[in-house]
């Protein structure tokens, strides 16, 4: 990885600045708080984001945005890198204390290959990382490790590491190294082997039940035969049961047609019953009769001939009667319809005769011509009177000779009519006679069947009591039947339910079973864990550790050798990489040592380390960044550092320090100036 721009807005002291960083070694010189560090600390932010540290740390101070570019060249390509600070609008109050404004993360970009990919800050660094091919956890709020010891160490964090314990200094060397990943492996497992052997000793104390289960199968199996006896006894005694009840079926099949044969039979009884009563109401109403009919004939026989003997002949007959009193009759109403008339003209003459005016014209008449005609009108109304009267005497002799006609005629119609009444009487006699012979005929065969019919009744009863006897028995069967089937059916659901109970059981054995063997074979894991494998990390990590303490250490005393002329001393780590300085083969107090050759020892400590990491992490060791490495160094030690760039042979270094005398040993010189509490990157020619 190179750097090739930075560009700052509004970060701690920069306002709005952009700096080139070429290829070859730089150096970023400027007084203390002048804000080289800070160009540090942007470089780390735009790669990997805050971390553990906060955005106040970084955003200026009255600010509410601000913003880092870093152009890179990494895996081939040119990557730019933006991310951006945010303030929020307000802070709050926690437990009655004002609490200023947060800062945060906000906009993170990644652009390469003319596209841009916009991430959250944590898609961000991962995205960083596999870019540089760091292989290192991806937690957004934790420092790039490969990083921080492989191509910047801060300063004080290098001081803080050789002033630490044994113990803490190697803790640190592992986890540079990535080396603690073993321990956490053994841990882990160690934990997976607890953990398993915990859940073996529950899945063995579950085992423990198989005992009982199977004892419970055993019963439940000896319960299941009782059972399975049981339904093939039912189903035996349903059989014979049903043979029973079809017997007793057949016999009440032949009942039945015996039944309906002698219930017709004894029906016959009641019919002929009845025959008989009826022939003996017949006969007996059949004598009555014939004795009253042979009186009524009698006694009309001598009717009629009293009557006859009273019956007289009219002179007229009664068609000739009629016609002549209907010829009188009709001459009678002529008559008095001109007798009218002539009434009418008398009338008007006397009237003419008695006024002597004409009631039409008014004109007199001749009196004695009207009397005249008066007494001509009246002689012959007198004479229609008289011949009227003539006509009604008449009228009235016709009419008795009528009457008398009709009263012989309605007697002789009468005594037709009484003879024939007495034909039918006689003819009814004869009737009845010939029907009360029938009767009398018939009467000794009525009681023959119904003697015949009394008998099939009384067989019709015991037939009935027999088969009303046959149900019965087939109810009981089939009740029983009933019964069998309803113990079948409990036997078979509790057959299956032992069964589905015993599949259960066996399950639950197989499943225990299973325990046993899971519990067995955890077991196993848990030995070849804490028996092979813990060990077997074990020995890989001392391995490394081993291998990397022998590279740390020839790095180590190369890198202090080459900046401390002294042939004299030596140095070296021990298996807890702490340094020791040896001087004609005496160990020497790294206290005792000159300011110069501390800061030489740390100089070394921290190349070796950044050597090792890079090797062990296999990234490119083109770019190292040095904060300040010369601090309390001689101008001779100052001197070597041009040779220790082109020793190290990368294409990018960075420094930063307050040493101008270090302007000779670098290839570009940027000064870093602050004026007026803004900072700002001036290019020297170097």
């Amino acid at each position: 990885m190179l750097l090739k721009r930075l560009v700052l807005r509004n970060i701690r002291t920069y306002e709005n600045w952009e700096v080139a960083l070429p290829r070859g070694s730089i150096l970023f010189e400027g007084g203390i708080g002048s804000g080289k560090s800070t160009l540090l600390l942007a470089i780390e932010f735009a790669l990997f984001g805050l971390g553990n540290e906060k955005g106040t740390t970084l955003l200026s101070i009255g600010k509410n945005r601000g913003e880092v570019e870093l152009d890179i060249e990494a895996s081939g390509r040119d990557v730019r890198l933006h991310r951006s600070l945010v303030r929020s609008r307000k802070g709050g109050v926690n437990q009655g204390a004002l609490v200023p404004a947060g800062v945060k993360q906000d906009e993170c970009w990644l652009e390469y290959d003319g596209r841009r990919f916009t991430y959250s800050p944590k898609e961000m660094k991962e995205a960083v990382l596999k870019l540089l091919g760091y292989n290192e956890p991806q937690d957004p709020k934790a420092k790039s490790l490969i990083f921080r010891y492989a191509v910047y160490t801060p300063q004080e964090e290098m001081k803080e590491i050789l002033a630490r314990t044994p113990e803490e200094r190697l803790q640190t060397i592992r986890k540079a190294l990535r080396l603690e990943e073993y321990k956490v492996a053994q841990e882990n497992a160690q934990a997976v082997a607890k953990d398993l052997n915990s859940r073996a000793g529950r899945l063995q104390e579950e085992a423990k039940k198989l005992p009982s289960v199977k004892e419970e199968v055993r019963k439940l199996e000896e319960r299941l035969l009782v059972l399975s006896d049981s339904i093939s006894r039912a189903d035996e005694e349903k059989m014979d049961l049903e043979i029973a009840i079809r017997g007793h079926r057949a016999m009440r099949e032949d009942l039945r047609k015996k039944l309906e044969g002698l219930a017709a039979e004894a029906k016959k009884e009641q019919e002929l019953s009845r025959a008989l009563a009826d022939a003996e109401r017949r006969i007996a109403g059949l004598t009555s009769a014939i004795r009253l009919n042979r009186e009524k004939a009698a006694a009309l026989r001598r009717k009629i001939e009293e009557e006859n003997s009273r019956l007289r002949r009219p002179s007229v007959p009664l068609s000739e009667a009629d016609a002549a009193l209907r010829r009188a009759r009709s001459a009678m109403a002529q008559e008095t319809e001109l007798q009218g008339n002539l009434a009418q003209i008398y009338r008007s003459l006397a009237a003419l005769v008695e006024r002597r005016v004409c009631p039409t014209c008014d004109q007199p008449v001749d009196g004695e011509e009207f009397r005249l005609r008066l007494r001509t009108a009246k002689q012959e109304l007198d004479s229609s009177a008289a011949k009227r009267s003539a006509l009604e005497k008449e009228v009235t002799k016709l009419e008795e000779e009528a009457r008398a006609s009709m009263v012989y005629e309605r007697a002789v119609a009468s005594l037709a009519d009484q003879e024939d009444r007495v034909y039918d009487t006689e003819q009814q006699v004869l009737t009845d006679g010939e029907e009360l012979g029938g009767l009398e005929a018939q009467r000794p065969q009525l009681e023959a069947g119904i003697a015949t019919a009394t008998e099939a009744a009384k067989g019709y009863e015991r037939a009935n009591e027999e088969f009303r006897s046959n149900e019965a028995e087939i109810a009981t069967l089939e009740h029983k039947v009933d019964q069998v089937k309803e113990a079948k059916v409990s036997a078979q659901v509790e057959k299956a339910s032992i069964e589905a109970q015993i599949a259960d059981r066996k399950a639950r054995m197989a499943e225990l079973e299973s325990c046993r063997e899971r519990g067995d074979r955890l077991r196993e894991y848990v030995a070849w864990l804490g028996e092979y494998f813990v060990p077997a990390l074990a020995r890989m990590e001392l391995i490394i550790l081993t291998s990397t303490n022998r590279e740390f250490d020839e790095e180590f005393g190369r890198w202090f050798s080459f900046l401390v002329e002294d042939s004299t001393k030596g140095v070296r780590v021990d298996e807890d990489f702490t340094p020791s300085v040896t001087q004609d083969s005496y160990e020497q107090e790294v206290a005792n040592l000159s300011g110069g050759e501390r800061t030489a020892l740390a100089l070394a400590y921290r190349l070796a380390l950044n050597k090792t990491v890079q090797r062990r992490a296999g990234v490119d060791a083109g770019l190292l960044i040095l904060d300040e490495p010369t601090d309390g160094f001689s101008k001779d030690q100052i001197g070597k550092i041009g040779d220790l760039l082109k020793e190290l042979d990368l294409a990018q270094a960075i420094i930063v320090s307050h040493e101008r005398e270090l302007e000779g040993a670098v290839d570009h010189i940027f000064r870093v100036l602050k004026e007026d509490g803004k900072s700002r990157v001036q290019p020297i020619d170097a």
